[in-house]
């Protein structure tokens, strides 16, 4: 495993709880579905506008789905939720990547808040899935992305970490906002 990585997951540990608890019971409700799709759309937003330097890489170019802040828009109209349109671009290309560390990592964790929607989904058919099942879609794009994480130079790490905990902060905003829908 990569150090770079290794050194997310630490630099991110206490946010990364603060997540999971935030979310202990799931997606138990309308109201705490709607603020996970907002949080994700934040940070699907702020990775939108990749920095031109971090195009210029190859194995950076790919990280961002389009399909992902479509499917997530579009969720959110559905549910009534007012999306935050602020302009949250990333200062480099290292935090970016950071940055796209957590929302790389929450595709795996995806499969389960897929399973809790649908169960959800089942009392309220008006839940729309199209982002979470798009999210939690089997792929070998985390190995594929740790390679590419692998190459942020010894120098700009503290960038890609930097990156990673403002990725974790836009996410947990949303899920203790009081108002949402």
């Amino acid at each position: 495993m990569d150090k770079l990585h290794l050194g997310l997951k630490a630099a991110t540990a206490e946010q990364h709880e603060r997540v999971d608890a935030l979310m202990a019971n799931g997606l138990a409700d309308r109201r705490i579905y709607t603020r996970y799709l907002l949080g994700m759309h934040r940070l699907v937003e702020a990775l939108a506008h990749a920095p031109s330097d971090a195009a210029a890489r190859e194995s950076w170019a790919m990280w961002f789905d389009r399909q992902r802040l479509k499917f997530l828009r579009d969720d959110l109209r559905k549910l009534d939720a007012s999306i935050d349109c602020t302009d949250t671009r990333l200062p480099s290309p290292t935090w970016w990547m950071g940055a796209n560390y957590v929302l790389e990592g929450s595709a795996l964790g995806a499969r389960l808040l897929l399973r809790d929607a649908a169960r959800m989904r089942e009392n309220d058919p008006g839940i729309p899935l199209e982002f979470l099942q798009h999210h939690a879609q089997r792929s070998d794009r985390w190995p594929r992305f740790l390679m590419a994480l692998a190459s942020v130079d010894g120098s700009m790490r503290s960038d890609a970490q930097a990156g990673a905990r403002h990725a974790f902060a836009l996410v947990e905003q949303a899920l203790t906002c009081e108002e949402t829908a």
